[in-house]
């Protein structure tokens, strides 16, 4: 899922059901996690059934052999509705011979419900990347404790209602990216998460049920129109959010029905911030543009409940439009925003009857 590079202007004409992958550069998603290389497979046409890869009595042995030499167990488009264990046993007998590690399994469309824990007790402790994309899970819990070595977790394009936050954050301490986009989430704990402190991209896009993050519905102060910004937090909260999301650099929860993101939410490294789509959205962590000097992009296009007053009066926006400017400034000198609108700050605005989204006023 690795798409957050760096901060892309988004000023182009498209389409709401595209806008969060057309202009960003798909392919950094391999290169920079090597997620199994799943970008073209990925695409919706895999969906259907595809009977030359399934596994049978005559190619098993074959298949778990090449699982043995490459370190990645691949067991996408097998039409699987469990994860074969036979197979597994196999390959553990093989590991105990020759010290090979298994470092990526990759279950991608398939119809897949659950995962039991006795598939991770032996090959999980050397797993780095866990793909799980396109099936019918529901819930991401147990088999967390045997995953320490986890960098990628993608479970994209499920059923999920559930994670237990609080296993995934003290097991899976090496994670880097957390790819949950397209499930049926109603809560993704934040306050779990900024635990994590390798974790560098979350997703939780396209989860329509999702209306907090964090365990409770804590609101933004900036989130009402008439909000004043307060000062900027005592040095013991700066501290306390100094260790949190330590390397956190891209967020996205695009598509969902968030209410309000926690004051809390600042983390020093971010630098996108992506939030299209959410049409009862109030407003944005109060002191985020102060508090976040790398922050690049915000998008909260399409975002209607969502006032431009109360996010001009933030804390540290007119600092943040003009770090906005000059960088398109460079751009447009090399041609890169040719034919685009300047200086898109992220919002929505209305301006004598016409929508505005450059961020400038008239």
């Amino acid at each position: 899922m690795y798409f957050f590079i760096e901060r892309v202007v988004c000023c182009n004409k498209i389409s709401s059901q595209h806008h969060h992958h057309h202009h960003l550069p798909l392919h950094h998603h391999v290169t920079e996690m090597g997620c199994c290389a799943s970008t073209p497979q990925d695409q919706p046409s895999s969906r259907s059934t595809n009977t030359t890869n399934k596994i049978t009595k005559k190619n098993v042995q074959t298949r778990v052999q090449n699982w043995h030499s490459t370190g990645i167990v691949s067991l996408r488009d097998c039409s699987l509705t469990r994860i074969p264990l036979e197979p597994i046993a196999s390959l553990v007998e093989m590991i105990q011979t020759k010290d090979n590690k298994i470092k990526t399994i990759d279950v991608t469309n398939n119809r897949i419900a659950e995962i039991p824990i006795s598939v991770f007790v032996d090959i999980g402790k050397s797993v780095q990347r866990l793909i799980l994309g396109k099936n019918t899970l529901k819930s991401l819990d147990t088999f967390f404790v045997h995953l320490k070595q986890l960098k990628v977790l993608d479970a994209h394009a499920n059923a999920i209602e559930t994670v237990d936050w609080r296993l995934l954050t003290k097991h899976c301490t090496k994670l880097k990216s957390l790819n949950l986009r397209g499930n049926m989430l109603k809560e993704v704990n934040l306050e779990e998460l900024g635990k994590m402190e390798m974790l560098e991209d979350v997703d939780v896009s396209e989860n329509g049920r999702l209306d907090r993050l964090g365990r409770s519905a804590e609101s933004s102060s900036s989130s009402t129109p008439n909000a004043t910004p307060t000062a900027t937090p005592s040095e013991e909260k700066d501290r306390e959010n100094e260790e949190k999301w330590r390397s956190l650099t891209s967020f996205a929860a695009t598509k969902c029905n968030l209410l309000s993101i926690p004051d809390s939410f600042l983390p020093p490294k971010i630098k996108t911030i992506l939030l299209d789509d959410n049409p009862r959205l109030l407003g944005l962590p109060r002191d985020l543009f102060q508090n976040c000097p790398l922050l690049q992009r915000v998008s909260a296009h399409r975002c209607p409940a969502m006032e431009s007053k109360s996010i001009e009066t933030m804390n540290g926006y007119s600092e943040f439009l003009e770090k906005v400017h000059q960088s398109n400034d460079k751009k447009i000198k090399v041609g890169v925003l040719l034919g685009s609108r300047y200086g898109d700050d992220g919002f929505d605005r209305k301006m004598m009857g016409d929508e505005r989204l450059d961020g400038l006023k008239s």
